[in-house]
């Protein structure tokens, strides 16, 4: 995944991620995306190694890597 491939959906979250961890309800109210694209979203950017999982109870995610800071 490139920066090419990535949605809108995709760049509001990386953007929230920049700043720092974030959980998955932070990143619907943040974003302001609906909860199903928010959690599809995160899905392809986890496949995809750009963000991790960090703590599966509160579900809380930080960036690996920016797909847009490539090259």
């Amino acid at each position: 995944m490139d920066e090419r491939d990535l949605r809108p959906a995709d760049k509001a979250i990386l953007d929230v991620l920049s700043q720092g961890r974030a959980t998955k309800g932070l990143l619907v109210d943040e974003t302001g995306y609906s909860r199903n694209t928010v959690y599809n979203r995160l899905e392809v950017l986890q496949a995809a190694g750009h963000v991790r999982l960090v703590h599966e109870p509160t579900r809380l995610f930080e960036l690996v890597s920016d797909p847009r800071d490539s090259d």
